[in-house]
């Protein structure tokens, strides 16, 4: 239900975030995982399940648990972004966290919102750029020109981990459906069905490296 590729991918570019900031506070930054964790990796992967919305591939959860959860999860990201303007950060924070649940909600809800959201330029700045970026600010109250540029080459990363999942699910769509793709695939050598699966994982593994690395470089600075 996590869809643990973007999750782990939107949960390291927040470590990012609050790593490259010129301010740091370890409770910040896991009140804002927290926040991540339940607004796009719980809320929106739920609503994106729900019949007619996205692609249902879980058929054990009904529709209505799939809304409860989903909108659970997201409230909850959202109630942390609330608590962090109010209790620290200011009410700025507030555009960003007003922003990120437009997509959250938007993006997998497509056939509701008309697919104004439903696009990779949506994508790249819902799960790429926002992500470091509201971390960023998060820890120090503001973003640097620096950032941004970081958070531009992060959302085309984000444009690169969706376009090649969704070319992993339509070859194991195709393969279920066709006998003569199936055995195509099997003539072009055993790993070419997970050539996609295989990049779309060293690119969740790259970033959940270069994420911990900058997290221990910025802990255990002059010790």
């Amino acid at each position: 239900m996590l869809h643990p590729p973007y999750t782990l991918m939107v949960l390291s570019f927040v470590v990012m975030g609050a790593a490259l900031s010129p301010r740091f506070s370890v409770p910040v930054l896991i009140a804002t995982l927290a926040a991540y964790f339940l607004g796009l990796g719980v809320g929106a992967h739920f609503l994106d399940q729900i019949t007619g919305m996205g692609s249902r591939y879980v058929r054990h959860w009904s529709d209505r648990a799939l809304w409860v959860g989903g909108l659970a999860g997201l409230g909850g990201g959202i109630a942390i972004g609330v608590l962090g303007a109010w209790l620290v950060v200011g009410p700025v924070l507030l555009v960003l966290v007003a922003v990120q649940a437009a997509c959250a909600l938007g993006y997998p809800l497509a056939p509701i919102f008309k697919g104004v959201f439903h696009r990779d330029s949506v994508f790249a700045v819902s799960w790429g750029s926002l992500p470091f970026l509201t971390s960023v600010y998060a820890q120090s109250g503001g973003i640097t020109v620096p950032a941004l540029f970081f958070a531009g080459g992060l959302a085309a990363v984000a444009v690169a981990e969706i376009r090649i999942s969704r070319i992993s699910r339509r070859l194991r769509r195709m393969a279920r459906e066709r006998e003569d793709t199936r055995a195509a695939i099997l003539e072009s050598g055993p790993r070419a069905y997970r050539r996609p699966e295989v990049v779309l994982q060293a690119l969740v593994i790259g970033s959940g490296l270069l994420a911990l690395g900058l997290l221990a470089a910025r802990l255990f600075a002059g010790v």
